[in-house]
């Protein structure tokens, strides 16, 4: 079921008014009220969800100050349970068709789903671009841009993020 966009617009600004680290339980009562699933012992903070598309958020997850969270229409976002998404980390579905053949270099839109995977971390400022997954257990690593898959165990950084340590 996609995200109601009347809905979630009332949870973004109720969580611009909000202390970040208060008022967990009614967060994620306003995030179920608006067609998120969301599963049990889930930390929200103050991120920003925009979109009407399909939002599944893991039991134990956590999603940080600022995170903006851009879904398009048709598309969706998996965070499996234990990952986190950091303060003012970027997960976005959509893009455009890039070329000099359309009247605007940003031609049509396009959008691909996103999976967060188990025990996975979004470092902060980091952005995960559309239709890429981010395995099991990876780290992405602040302020980098995920362009590609970024497999189980690893610590990806830089842009574009490149692995950079694999864990044992």
């Amino acid at each position: 079921m996609a995200i109601s966009p009347a809905k979630i617009h009332l949870f973004n600004l109720f969580v611009k008014i909000c202390p970040p680290s208060r008022c967990n339980g009614l967060k994620v009562r306003l995030l179920r009220w608006a067609g998120v699933k969301v599963g049990e012992g889930v930390s929200i903070f103050s991120p920003k969800i925009l979109g009407q598309f399909d939002f599944t958020i893991g039991d134990n997850c956590w999603i940080g100050h600022e995170a903006l969270i851009f879904g398009a229409a048709g598309s969706k976002i998996e965070m499996k349970p234990y990952s986190k998404i950091s303060s003012r980390a970027i997960v976005v579905t959509g893009d455009h068709d890039y070329g000099i053949q359309y009247d605007n270099i940003a031609g049509p839109g396009r959008c691909a789903d996103i999976t967060i995977g188990k025990g996975a971390c979004v470092g902060a400022q980091a952005m995960v671009c559309p239709g890429k997954t981010i395995g099991e257990k990876a780290h992405v690593a602040a302020y980098s841009v995920v362009t590609h898959d970024v497999p189980p165990f690893v610590r990806v950084a830089g842009v574009p993020a490149k692995i950079i340590k694999e864990f044992k």
